[in-house]
């Protein structure tokens, strides 16, 4: 399992989250890493290969709540570990 910690508005704090382990980037063989992506209306999350491979999550307005912000994650962990 994998772990990534993500913000809690409700509580103000960070949780840390278990989600399948990132499988490794289908083009160059190298771990992954989640990133949060955020503009002034969204968010999502995105998975990134330090060689250019990445898998965004799906878009959610900014500032979302908790589990849609779990959710968001699950997504982008999932793509990636679909398409390598």
């Amino acid at each position: 399992m994998g772990t990534t910690r993500i913000w809690d508005s409700r509580n103000n704090r960070h949780a840390t989250i278990e989600h399948e382990t990132l499988r490794p980037c289908p083009f160059c063989g190298g771990m992954p890493r989640i990133y949060d992506d955020v503009d002034d209306t969204t968010e999502r999350y995105t998975v990134r290969c330090d060689c250019g491979g990445s898998m965004p999550g799906r878009y959610v307005p900014i500032d979302p709540s908790f589990q849609t912000r779990v959710t968001c994650l699950y997504s982008a962990v999932e793509k990636w570990n679909r398409r390598g």
